[in-house]
Protein backbone atom coordinates (compact mmCIF):
# COMPACT_ATOMS: atom_id res chain seq x y z
CA UNK A 1 0.00 0.00 0.00
CA UNK A 2 1.09 3.34 -1.02
CA UNK A 3 -0.01 6.23 0.98
CA UNK A 4 -0.33 10.08 -0.11
CA UNK A 5 -1.33 12.37 2.57
CA UNK A 6 -2.59 15.70 1.40
CA UNK A 7 -4.17 19.03 2.50
CA UNK A 8 -2.79 22.76 3.85
CA UNK A 9 0.52 23.12 5.50
CA UNK A 10 -0.24 22.75 9.01
CA UNK A 11 -3.15 20.51 8.75
CA UNK A 12 -1.85 17.46 10.67
CA UNK A 13 -0.01 15.48 7.60
CA UNK A 14 3.28 15.12 9.00
CA UNK A 15 2.01 13.81 12.32
CA UNK A 16 -0.26 11.31 10.79
CA UNK A 17 3.02 10.36 8.29
CA UNK A 18 4.94 9.44 12.08
CA UNK A 19 2.23 7.85 13.58
CA UNK A 20 1.87 5.03 9.97
CA UNK A 21 5.77 4.98 10.14
CA UNK A 22 5.51 3.64 13.77
CA UNK A 23 2.84 1.38 12.38
CA UNK A 24 5.80 0.17 9.77
CA UNK A 25 5.81 2.47 6.57
CA UNK A 26 8.22 3.95 4.88
CA UNK A 27 7.37 7.97 5.15
CA UNK A 28 8.56 9.98 3.15
CA UNK A 29 8.39 14.10 4.50
CA UNK A 30 8.45 16.05 1.17
CA UNK A 31 9.53 19.37 2.81
CA UNK A 32 12.57 17.43 4.45
CA UNK A 33 13.92 16.49 1.03
CA UNK A 34 13.05 20.17 -0.56
CA UNK A 35 14.77 21.57 2.81
CA UNK A 36 18.14 19.38 1.67
CA UNK A 37 17.77 20.52 -2.06
CA UNK A 38 17.73 24.22 -1.13
CA UNK A 39 20.41 23.69 0.96
CA UNK A 40 22.70 21.92 -2.04
CA UNK A 41 21.77 23.60 -4.41
CA UNK A 42 20.73 27.18 -3.22
CA UNK A 43 23.04 27.52 -0.07
CA UNK A 44 20.03 28.04 1.75
CA UNK A 45 20.00 27.94 5.58
CA UNK A 46 17.69 25.05 5.47
CA UNK A 47 16.88 22.11 7.68
CA UNK A 48 13.19 22.29 9.23
CA UNK A 49 10.14 23.17 7.71
CA UNK A 50 9.98 26.26 9.50
CA UNK A 51 13.75 26.73 8.26
CA UNK A 52 11.67 26.70 4.53
CA UNK A 53 9.01 28.94 6.25
CA UNK A 54 11.37 31.67 6.85
CA UNK A 55 13.23 31.40 3.86
CA UNK A 56 10.39 31.84 1.70
CA UNK A 57 9.05 34.70 3.45
CA UNK A 58 5.40 36.14 3.62
CA UNK A 59 3.89 37.06 -0.22
CA UNK A 60 4.12 40.82 0.42
CA UNK A 61 8.07 40.50 1.27
CA UNK A 62 9.99 41.53 -2.10
CA UNK A 63 11.75 38.14 -2.45
CA UNK A 64 9.07 36.01 -1.72
CA UNK A 65 7.88 35.61 -5.58
CA UNK A 66 11.28 34.18 -6.74
CA UNK A 67 11.67 31.82 -3.84
CA UNK A 68 8.12 30.50 -4.55
CA UNK A 69 9.41 29.70 -7.81
CA UNK A 70 12.56 27.71 -6.62
CA UNK A 71 10.63 26.50 -4.01
CA UNK A 72 7.79 24.84 -6.55
CA UNK A 73 10.72 24.17 -8.76
CA UNK A 74 12.20 21.70 -5.85
CA UNK A 75 9.40 20.63 -4.99
CA UNK A 76 8.38 18.93 -8.54
CA UNK A 77 11.92 17.31 -8.68
CA UNK A 78 11.28 15.83 -5.37
CA UNK A 79 8.08 14.20 -6.50
CA UNK A 80 9.39 13.43 -9.56
CA UNK A 81 11.90 11.01 -7.70
CA UNK A 82 9.38 10.12 -5.61
CA UNK A 83 7.13 8.76 -8.53
CA UNK A 84 10.34 6.23 -9.63
CA UNK A 85 10.82 5.64 -6.20
CA UNK A 86 7.08 4.62 -5.79
CA UNK A 87 6.69 2.31 -9.41
CA UNK A 88 8.85 -0.57 -7.34
CA UNK A 89 8.50 -0.42 -3.91
CA UNK A 90 5.25 -0.55 -1.15
CA UNK A 91 4.30 -0.06 2.17
CA UNK A 92 5.12 4.32 1.64
CA UNK A 93 3.51 6.79 3.32
CA UNK A 94 4.40 10.35 1.15
CA UNK A 95 3.64 13.17 3.70
CA UNK A 96 3.37 15.87 0.56
CA UNK A 97 3.48 19.52 0.70
CA UNK A 98 -0.08 21.45 0.73
CA UNK A 99 0.89 22.99 -2.62
CA UNK A 100 1.02 19.28 -4.48
CA UNK A 101 -1.99 20.35 -6.18
CA UNK A 102 0.13 23.23 -8.72
CA UNK A 103 2.30 19.94 -9.96
CA UNK A 104 2.35 19.35 -13.18
CA UNK A 105 -0.70 17.65 -14.32
CA UNK A 106 1.60 14.48 -15.89
CA UNK A 107 3.53 14.17 -12.71
CA UNK A 108 0.79 14.34 -10.31
CA UNK A 109 -1.29 11.92 -12.74
CA UNK A 110 1.56 9.36 -12.67
CA UNK A 111 1.37 9.40 -8.73
CA UNK A 112 -1.88 8.80 -8.13
CA UNK A 113 -1.80 6.10 -10.58
CA UNK A 114 0.01 3.85 -7.67
CA UNK A 115 -1.44 6.06 -4.81
CA UNK A 116 -4.57 6.43 -2.55
CA UNK A 117 -4.53 10.07 -1.77
CA UNK A 118 -6.16 10.77 1.68
CA UNK A 119 -7.16 14.34 2.27
CA UNK A 120 -7.34 15.36 5.90
CA UNK A 121 -9.61 18.24 5.37
CA UNK A 122 -10.22 21.07 7.46
CA UNK A 123 -13.04 23.40 8.79
CA UNK A 124 -14.44 27.23 9.28
CA UNK A 125 -12.71 26.32 12.61
CA UNK A 126 -9.80 24.96 12.24
CA UNK A 127 -8.93 27.35 9.41
CA UNK A 128 -8.61 30.00 12.09
CA UNK A 129 -6.00 28.20 13.48
CA UNK A 130 -3.94 27.48 10.87
CA UNK A 131 -4.20 30.94 9.91
CA UNK A 132 -2.94 32.08 13.14
CA UNK A 133 -0.28 29.24 13.59
CA UNK A 134 0.80 30.68 9.90
CA UNK A 135 1.50 34.35 11.43
CA UNK A 136 2.80 33.08 14.57
CA UNK A 137 5.34 30.24 12.62
CA UNK A 138 5.31 30.13 9.13
CA UNK A 139 5.77 26.91 6.96
CA UNK A 140 5.98 27.82 3.25
CA UNK A 141 3.05 28.22 1.48
CA UNK A 142 2.34 28.63 -2.15
CA UNK A 143 0.35 31.61 -2.58
CA UNK A 144 0.07 30.94 -6.70
CA UNK A 145 -1.35 34.41 -7.09
CA UNK A 146 -4.20 34.34 -4.21
CA UNK A 147 -2.50 37.53 -2.56
CA UNK A 148 -4.17 40.06 -3.81
CA UNK A 149 -3.34 43.57 -2.06
CA UNK A 150 -5.82 46.18 -2.39
CA UNK A 151 -5.03 50.11 -2.09
CA UNK A 152 -4.79 51.71 1.25
CA UNK A 153 -4.88 47.73 2.61
CA UNK A 154 -1.75 46.81 5.33
CA UNK A 155 0.01 43.44 4.09
CA UNK A 156 -1.59 41.70 7.01
CA UNK A 157 -4.52 42.96 6.30
CA UNK A 158 -4.22 41.53 3.20
CA UNK A 159 -2.92 38.20 4.13
CA UNK A 160 -5.75 37.98 6.65
CA UNK A 161 -8.52 38.69 4.32
CA UNK A 162 -6.45 36.61 1.57
CA UNK A 163 -5.66 33.54 3.22
CA UNK A 164 -9.41 31.81 3.90
CA UNK A 165 -10.16 32.15 -0.08
CA UNK A 166 -6.34 30.24 -0.92
CA UNK A 167 -7.72 27.57 1.43
CA UNK A 168 -10.88 27.51 0.14
CA UNK A 169 -10.10 27.27 -3.20
CA UNK A 170 -7.09 24.65 -2.13
CA UNK A 171 -9.73 22.23 -0.33
CA UNK A 172 -11.72 22.10 -3.91
CA UNK A 173 -8.64 20.87 -5.37
CA UNK A 174 -7.40 18.46 -2.69
CA UNK A 175 -10.87 17.15 -3.05
CA UNK A 176 -10.70 16.39 -6.76
CA UNK A 177 -7.58 14.43 -6.72
CA UNK A 178 -8.45 12.71 -3.06
CA UNK A 179 -9.72 8.96 -3.07
CA UNK A 180 -10.78 9.20 0.72
CA UNK A 181 -11.41 12.61 2.39
CA UNK A 182 -11.43 12.70 6.09
CA UNK A 183 -13.10 15.27 8.30
CA UNK A 184 -11.03 16.89 10.95
CA UNK A 185 -13.53 15.84 13.72
CA UNK A 186 -11.87 12.35 13.07
CA UNK A 187 -8.09 12.77 11.77
CA UNK A 188 -7.88 15.31 14.34
CA UNK A 189 -9.31 13.17 17.37
CA UNK A 190 -7.27 11.57 19.81
CA UNK A 191 -9.03 8.53 19.96
CA UNK A 192 -9.19 7.79 16.08
CA UNK A 193 -6.27 5.56 15.31
CA UNK A 194 -3.95 4.26 13.10
CA UNK A 195 -5.88 0.94 12.43
CA UNK A 196 -9.20 2.75 11.93
CA UNK A 197 -7.30 5.27 9.51
CA UNK A 198 -6.03 2.37 7.40
CA UNK A 199 -9.88 0.39 8.11
CA UNK A 200 -11.05 3.45 6.22
CA UNK A 201 -8.43 3.14 2.93
CA UNK A 202 -9.68 -0.84 3.14
CA UNK A 203 -13.45 0.39 2.65
CA UNK A 204 -12.68 2.53 0.00
CA UNK A 205 -10.64 0.02 -1.67
CA UNK A 206 -13.16 -2.42 -1.61
CA UNK A 207 -15.72 0.31 -2.72
CA UNK A 208 -13.77 1.01 -5.97
CA UNK A 209 -13.25 -2.57 -6.87
CA UNK A 210 -15.46 -3.73 -9.42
Amino acid sequence: MIIGLIGMAGIGKSRWAARLADAGFQALHCDDLIAERLRTAYHANTFTVYDIGRWMGFPYDTHYAERERIYLACEHAVMAEIAERIAGEENIVIDTTGSIVYLDAALLERIKRRTTMVYLADDDDLRVRLLEDYLARPRPIVWNGMYRPRSHETPAATLTRCYPQLVRARAALYRQISDIVIEPQRHRNPAFTVADFLGMIDASSCSRTP
